[in-house]
């Protein structure tokens, strides 16, 4: 049967979109990368879009009437492949009811959180969000109650047994978390805006300290109330155990959605979750044995030999240093740099916007360790974070699922010869650097999604991963953040944007961390890093120099990308990816000189 997307429309001509399905996908990828005049030859990744973006487009696909995967999205260069690719909803076969209630296993992430150690009932992330005015606590309780019965993961219950050895994780049956205890409402009326910051950051704080996981109650919200007349400010706070980045997401739009309910005197409906986060969990056990799986040990273990360069002049020492405001800071750069970076970098490579950024980050290692005469064999052995959401291991729709979903891998990035002189002038030996880059973590399987499965839920792989060589950097590219329009419900950016996930007394993990995000300005996105070392083993001074390196290493790239002949094809790119490196590029250089004849 014809679906109505299919239908031509004959006023359409030229590459514009001649399908009801071609013209929707591309209104909706406009509407979620906010650019204009999306055609058939444009494609998602090149013009700035990244996996959780992704995200977001399956989930308004879905609200359209159409199917598309994430893998879809990110896999097809141009929107006519990904209308080809699109299915209409409905066409599916209809999943099995899934509650979500009852034991959680416990995920590769939550038994690293458990390894740390320290305190475990202040781990948390928050947002702020945009209050409307006219809203009442009354109103308020009701749609963090609709948030609470409607993600089973806001009612998770932590049990620690063994000396916090063994953790048992369930979630309550709907209505066991009664709102009212999460909501805390604070008078500002008649204070100006401008003077609330010192008291966001204190109440959150205090909320903070009223998590409690091993009753339940994994989430606060403090309601800056402005009067009757005044837009005011909500406060979330949530234990980290049930929300990641993407998942601050999805309750802003549902308390969006439940405020028009309460607006239009209906109850409130919240759209369907089409997976559980306990489905979730079990998938990861029923994987962590599968042969999938356990063929990609040797890979790892070769990632994970000794040898990479080493950040300071001694080890760290589990829970010496511990994780402090006061050790971290934060930069970024400009959006004269950024939009290009996002954009026309990946294109010209035919890359991912993490394949970029860490391909300066090798860079600016490369650099710093040269300068100190401790470049080890040349690699650089780092923990890269994913959003976890994959549909590697099964078909599962995790668009609208809360949750900690987060992935750690190991990655092992080698910039081999480098003319560094050349990289200095933003010459090609930067591209060959991008291109060498992207192929190792080209390489990686399915993004490093099985690594957690080998290393925490399955006791013979895990043995040999736990003696393997450990990374001290850790890296965290958290997608692009949609500048504040100052709508009601939207996140209050000046507050942070859900990243913070401190808890006084928890040990850090690595000598240094930095976790990225793109922040849309008015001025055109910025690129923000924070950076937090590990004082014990890597100086502050030593950090900063670091991290400006690596700004530099990208205001490099962007640099190279600008000059004729940047960019071009790798191995991984082809069906057939027989040809080397090499051997693809004078193929290229022929072509550019038969065009230029």
């Amino acid at each position: 049967m014809t679906s109505p997307f299919d239908e031509p429309n004959s006023s359409v001509a030229g590459r514009n979109p001649v399908t009801r399905r071609q013209r929707v996908l591309c209104g909706l990828v406009a509407d979620v990368l906010r650019v204009s005049d999306v055609g058939l030859d444009d494609g998602f990744v090149a013009l700035g879009g990244d996996s959780i973006i992704a995200m977001q487009l399956v989930s308004q696909a879905r609200k359209a009437g159409l199917r598309i995967t994430v893998g879809d999205v990110l896999r097809h260069r141009n929107m006519e492949a990904l209308a080809e690719a699109a299915t209409t909803v409905g066409q599916e076969p209809t999943p099995v009811a899934d509650s979500g209630v009852g034991p959680v296993v416990t995920t590769p992430i939550m038994h690293w959180f458990r390894e740390r150690g320290g305190g475990v009932d202040t781990y948390n992330q928050f947002a702020v969000l945009r209050t409307p005015s006219g809203l009442t606590e009354t109103h308020l309780i009701s749609m963090v109650q609709a948030l609470l019965d409607h993600h089973d993961v806001l009612r998770l219950r932590l049990s620690v047994l063994g000396g916090e050895e063994d953790w048992v994780l369930e979630t309550l049956p709907v209505g066991a978390v009664d709102a009212a205890s999460a909501v805390r409402r604070i008078d500002v009326a008649g204070r100006p805006e401008g003077a609330w910051a010192a008291l966001v950051r204190q109440e959150s704080d205090a909320a903070r300290d009223r998590l409690r996981p091993r009753e339940g109650n994994v989430l606060q919200a403090v309601w800056f109330d402005a009067g009757p007349d005044r837009r005011g400010k909500l406060a979330l706070v949530a234990h980290h155990l049930a929300i990641d980045s993407i998942s601050w997401r999805i309750l802003a739009a549902d308390l969006a959605t439940a405020w028009r309910g309460v607006e239009e005197n209906a109850a409130i409906a919240l759209d369907p979750v089409p997976s559980s986060f306990r489905r979730w969990s079990e998938v990861l056990s029923e994987q962590a044995h599968a042969q999938a799986a356990v063929a990609e040990l040797p890979g790892w273990l070769e990632r994970l030999r000794p040898g990479a360069a080493r950040f300071g002049d001694r080890a760290r020492v589990h829970g010496h240093d511990q994780e402090s405001r006061d050790r971290c800071f934060t930069e970024s750069l400009p959006a004269e740099f950024t939009e290009e970076l996002l954009t026309a970098v990946p294109s010209l490579f035919n890359a991912g916007i993490n394949d970029v950024l860490l391909a300066g980050l090798a860079l600016a290692m490369g650099d710093w360790h040269r300068g100190r005469g401790t470049a080890g064999d040349g690699t650089a052995l780092l923990h890269l974070e994913g959003h976890g959401r994959e549909g590697a291991l099964a078909d599962v729709d995790l668009s609208r699922t809360v949750g900690w979903f987060t992935s750690m891998f190991p990655v092992r990035l080698e910039l081999g010869e480098l003319d560094w002189a050349d990289v200095d002038a933003a010459g090609p030996a930067v591209g060959t650097a991008v291109k060498r880059i992207k192929e190792q973590v080209r390489g990686i399987p399915d993004k490093g999604v099985r690594y957690g499965l080998l290393r925490y839920l399955n006791p013979e792989t895990g043995a040999l991963l736990e003696q393997a060589a450990q990374p001290e950097f850790v890296f965290n590219y958290l997608g692009r953040f949609e500048a504040s329009d100052d709508t009601d419900w939207s996140v209050v950016p000046e507050h942070g944007t859900g990243l913070d996930d401190t808890g006084p007394g928890m040990p850090m993990a690595h000598s240094i961390e930095v976790n990225v995000a793109t922040v849309d300005q008015a001025d055109g996105p910025v690129l923000r890093a924070t950076w937090t070392w590990a004082g014990s083993v890597v100086s502050e001074a030593d950090t900063r120099e670091l991290a400006e390196t690596w700004f530099r290493m990208l205001r490099t790239l962007v640099t190279h990308a600008r000059e004729p002949g940047a960019g071009g094809l790798t191995p991984s790119d082809l069906t057939l990816n027989s040809l080397s490196q090499d051997e693809l590029e004078e193929i290229e250089s022929e072509l550019r000189a038969i065009r230029g004849s």
